[in-house]
């Protein structure tokens, strides 16, 4: 199985993945970068700082980038935001208003 590395870039600053992780193709390794990604954007909501100067560098075994995947990615398609069929407040319950009596 191929070995992908996740190295984020914030502006001029690398963070190389040392470690990585086996999955099974390139469309596999984005999706985890994807994941990582709105991982990351949820952090910087919650503490603060820039949303569109970080990209996730995917490089195979030999230290090739075979992708990049950049907080835009993920934060719109089309120019429009992006969902994802994983969205959690998609699933949480909605609350219907009582009917309460006029006055």
């Amino acid at each position: 199985m191929p070995h992908y590395y996740f190295h984020v870039r914030e502006g001029s600053e690398l963070s190389k993945d040392t470690e990585g992780q086996d999955l099974p193709n390139v469309e596999a390794a984005r999706k985890e970068a994807i994941s990582a990604s709105r991982e990351m954007l949820g952090e910087k909501l919650l503490h603060g700082g820039s949303l569109n100067h970080r990209t996730i560098e995917i490089a195979d075994e030999t230290g090739h980038v075979v992708d990049v995947v950049s907080s835009n990615d993920v934060l719109y398609q089309a120019g429009k935001f992006r969902t994802y069929a994983d969205d959690v407040t998609q699933s949480a319950p909605v609350i219907q208003p009582r009917n309460t009596p006029s006055r």
